[in-house]
């Protein structure tokens, strides 16, 4: 396994939003990106949130009904 894991610094930098509103989203249960936790620290895999972002992308690109 060569992917590092991510911190909410590398998500907030890839994700283009600031590590304050992950952490507003995770606390009111409205973030749909699940952390592993690794001791006190919260760690993303590289793949879920790659995935997460096609997901985003396929609603974006969706037609409205």
């Amino acid at each position: 396994m060569t992917d590092q894991l991510l911190d909410i610094n590398d998500l907030s930098r890839i994700l283009k939003v600031p590590t304050k509103t992950i952490r507003n989203k995770m606390s009111d249960g409205s973030w749909d990106l699940p952390p592993l936790r690794i001791g006190k620290s919260l760690r993303w895999l590289p793949a879920d949130v790659e995935g997460h972002l096609k997901r985003l992308s396929a609603q974006a690109n969706m037609p409205a009904s």
